[in-house]
């Protein structure tokens, strides 16, 4: 399979984005709404390098900094991106609050409530000792792993 390990690293990705929101919102339009964060990078990584992928995911989706008009849920969906990125990328270390402060401060008014509301709106917080021992059960997810979960979207399609 082309760009698995780009797979695996978003397959990763969108299971802490789903255990933070479950964590603190637990909202079901949320859960809903997360079911489909970054799938569409997914299907594309299935197809092109991700070099040309960065750019089209984040002018597409709602939950980047872009054109598109954001609910609450897109803003909600944006602040635990970023919480989750620490979680399982190393190239990303920032919470969300440093993320907010250090890369989106325009954005303050949008994202500063979403995180003053789950306790994340301080700088240089420690990670949450539940999220990363979740995060190591996702250590050896395989290929087939990631097959399944994209053929498990496509049934409910």
């Amino acid at each position: 399979m082309q760009n698995i390990d780009k797979l695996i690293y978003t397959y990763k990705h969108r299971k802490i984005v789903l255990m933070l929101a479950k964590k603190y919102y637990n909202n079901p339009e949320l859960l809903e709404q997360l079911e489909k964060h970054d799938l569409d990078k997914m299907f594309l990584l299935l197809l092109y390098d991700k070099s040309l992928l960065k750019g089209i995911h984040r002018s597409i989706s709602s939950h980047h900094d872009n054109d598109i008009p954001k609910t609450e849920l897109d803003y909600i969906e944006m602040a635990l991106d970023w919480e989750s990125a620490r979680y399982t990328k190393p190239d990303k270390p920032l919470n969300a609050y440093d993320t907010l402060v250090r890369f989106y401060p325009h954005l303050e008014d949008k994202i500063l409530p979403v995180l003053e509301k789950i306790n994340l709106d301080k700088p240089n917080t420690d990670m949450d000792e539940d999220i990363l021992e979740y995060a190591k059960t996702l250590d050896n997810v395989s290929e087939e792993d990631v097959k399944e979960e994209l053929i498990q979207y496509i049934k409910k399609l």
